[in-house]
């Protein structure tokens, strides 16, 4: 019997799990384990090939006998994931398992290698391998991310910050994220004068970064975090990572409609004109000008979808309702919008 269908191999068998069982040596186990007899079970399948007499539990993830090692987990699918929650095990063929042992983390070692889950990865001094957090691990010479060396880390003295930072006696790190991809990139500073600044901003004696990447022409000396992705200094504003080209930065402000953003737009201004994130909003009036949402806007001249003019709008009569309501997210007295577009 298998547990799921997929890449993963399973070790599993139809056979009665409860024949020949020896009561004295049964029970359950942790993690989905149980021990019948002679046989093991994981969440109610018989799995071969198992030494039942020297099976153990190393922790949530990794199990092993006399012979073998086994990395078990759980997973949900998009399509039914509310309903179902599955469960695999693998047999990691190049594991020796006598010395094999949990660093905890999803992470492990035997006397030849390192693993995260399911595979393997070299080290350079793999006795003194531990495991930092889910992420990073360490022997005596360097540090390894999600499997893979950080050049020029010093494993002695490397040390977590936060969820964003991390350091050692030579360089700072910036661990960047996509929410599905990870990476880590040294951070190039003066070391002794860097300093982390609000997420995610950091400076030293002589640079102002940005997820650790310099933010270019930024001067330290006068260099504030005003909110919303932005930040100014004497001369420039700054919005992310770019320069908001011909920016006042004396007279630039935020709008008060920001704190309901969702994220994709903010909206700013100065003495000369109207900014949605690090773009100029060219020829709308700033006087008469207001924030409906975040991607409607209005002047005395149009309604406006993320800079560019709704046709036919009645500006009089229009109104914006929540996203969530679906395609109907605006209306005046004659028509129904979505994104900017008349819907029939």
């Amino acid at each position: 019997c298998l547990l799921m269908a997929g890449v993963f191999a399973f070790f599993t068998s139809c056979k009665n799990p409860m024949a020949n069982t020896n009561k004295e040596s049964s029970g359950k186990l942790d993690y989905g384990f149980n021990k019948s007899g002679d046989s093991i079970l994981y969440n109610n399948s018989v799995l071969e090939d198992i030494d039942a007499a020297s099976f153990i539990l190393l922790d949530e993830h990794y199990c092993k006998d006399k012979s073998h090692v086994y990395y078990h987990d759980s997973f949900r699918e998009s399509r039914d994931y509310f309903l179902s929650k599955k469960y695999y095990i693998q047999k990691l063929e190049k594991a020796d398992a006598a010395s094999f042992v949990s660093l905890g983390y999803g992470f492990a070692k035997d006397k030849m290698q390192a693993w995260m889950k399911e595979k393997s990865f070299t080290v350079a001094n793999v006795s003194k391998l531990t495991a930092i957090d889910h992420q990073f691990v360490k022997d005596d010479v360097q540090v390894y991310f999600l499997g893979r060396e950080v050049r020029g880390s010093n494993g002695k003295t490397f040390e977590r910050i936060d969820s964003f930072y991390a350091k050692d006696t030579n360089h700072y790190y910036f661990i960047e994220s996509d929410q599905v991809n990870y990476n880590i990139k040294q951070i190039e500073g003066d070391h002794t004068t860097f300093k982390i600044l609000d997420y995610p901003y950091a400076q030293d004696k002589e640079s102002v970064f940005y997820e650790g990447k310099k933010l270019t022409g930024a001067a330290t000396g006068t260099f504030q975090i005003i909110g919303h992705s932005y930040s100014k200094d004497e001369n420039y504003v700054y919005f992310r990572n770019n320069r908001v080209n011909g920016a006042d930065a004396v007279s630039f402000q935020l709008f008060q409609e920001n704190e309901h953003s969702r994220g994709d737009s903010y909206y700013a201004k100065d003495k000369h004109t109207i900014y949605i994130n690090d773009k100029p909003f060219s020829g709308v009036d700033a006087a008469t000008f207001r924030i409906l949402d975040e991607k409607y806007t209005i002047d005395k001249s149009g309604v406006y979808y993320r800079m560019q003019k709704v046709k036919n709008a009645d500006l009089a009569s229009f109104k914006v309702y929540p996203h969530y309501i679906g395609d109907a997210d605006a209306e005046d007295k004659n028509h129904k919008y979505g994104d900017g577009k008349i819907v029939e």
